[in-house]
């Protein structure tokens, strides 16, 4: 006859095997790139956001006159007449429906708001085995010496363009890269999605590029798909 504490410690081992095996077979849900962030954190006033390239390049001008203004390095002369092209620009601004000293005045808390929005991630989505396509970027890290490897939205990172907000930089756990390895190869893949922050510095035509990543996925299954452009996977509503 077994003791209480061996049926226990059976039922305990029962109850192991049928979480792992649940937890093997999970199936992947697939997303999108726009589900890895949060979606509320996205909301927000910007009133830089819908302004002309003409309006942002008068501001821009405002605010180097203001900063020049206050160093006081300069004539009486050159103080008037910085103060009359200060004037000028914000009338000029104010007669297209914008006030140029609140606007600038907004500038930290519009800093704030934009890296919030660029850090926040979808909290639902922790833990989650996923299915998710985009292009992968191996380099060098040039912090440590380690080979990392990212999957991000678009190609633009592999030419030189600045690096996807955080929250749209994946970090990958995984054991064998697909061989051969382009630069910036289009790719679908499953896993499990972590909310892990990691900063690389890695190398580009013009010196390197800062890589911030808020995600980390532990590879399992690496599909290729040549250079074509990767391909957005059906979105479960249940994760929007």
């Amino acid at each position: 006859m077994s003791s209480p504490l061996v049926d226990l410690l059976a039922r305990a081992t029962v109850v192991t095997l049928l979480l792992a095996a649940s937890s093997a077979v999970q199936p992947a849900t697939p997303v999108s790139w726009q589900m890895l962030m949060d979606t509320e954190a996205q909301v927000y006033e910007d009133p830089y956001r819908d302004l002309t390239q003409p309006q942002m390049l008068k501001l821009m001008t405002l605010a180097r006159i203001q900063q020049s203004l206050i160093s006081g390095e300069m004539t009486a002369e050159e103080e008037e007449n910085l103060q009359q092209r200060a004037a000028a620009i914000a009338e000029d601004l104010r007669s297209e429906g914008l006030d140029a000293n609140w606007i600038l005045a907004q500038r930290a808390v519009v800093a704030a708001r934009r890296r919030h929005a660029a850090l926040a991630t979808n909290s639902e989505l922790e833990g989650h085995q996923v299915e998710i396509t985009g292009y992968l970027l191996n380099a060098t890290s040039l912090d440590t010496g380690e080979s990392v490897t990212y999957l991000v939205p678009s190609r633009g990172v592999c030419m030189h363009l600045p690096a996807p907000p955080p929250n749209q930089v994946v970090l990958l756990v995984i054991e064998k890269m697909p061989d051969p390895i382009g630069p910036c190869i289009a790719a679908a893949l499953r896993g499990r999605l972590s909310v892990e922050e990691a900063q690389h510095t890695i190398p580009s035509a013009d010196g390197s590029t800062p890589m911030w990543s808020r995600w980390k996925m532990d590879v399992s299954e690496v599909t290729t798909t040549g250079n074509l452009p990767a391909q957005t996977p059906t979105v479960d509503s249940e994760h929007r």
